[in-house]
């Protein structure tokens, strides 16, 4: 079965309610941000997600082929992923940094020019 542009709405609201209203993925309330997430491969609803949820499942799904990612490094990834990113690794600070307190660091690392004389 297909379902049509103009059943979207509904289904949305009874799989949501079937969720009770959590997000499939982050399993916190939606209030009003609720998407109907689908599989882009084969076309398969899944579940409903918040916006953000499923922008984010988006970009790793689109990119797990270009960085040759399989699904047993995804869920080892995934597994340590919340630690990893918390845990302060070295006091040795990369290159490429720029600290905002020295009036540098706006956006990719770069800060505005001093106006010429």
């Amino acid at each position: 079965m297909k379902l049509k542009r103009t059943e979207i709405k509904s289904y949305r609201l009874l799989q949501l309610q079937e969720q009770h209203n959590l997000c499939a993925l982050c399993c916190e309330q939606i209030i009003d941000d609720a998407v109907l997430d689908h599989d882009h491969k084969t076309g398969l609803i899944r579940r409903v997600l918040h916006r953000g949820c499923n922008a984010l499942l988006g970009k790793i799904e689109n990119n797990l082929p270009r960085n040759r990612i399989t699904i047993s490094r995804l869920n080892a990834i995934s597994n340590n992923l919340v630690t990893y990113i918390t845990t302060q690794h070295t006091n040795i600070l990369h290159p490429t940094y720029k600290e905002r307190a020295m009036g540098m660091g706006r956006g990719r690392g770069r800060g505005k020019k001093p106006p010429k004389r």
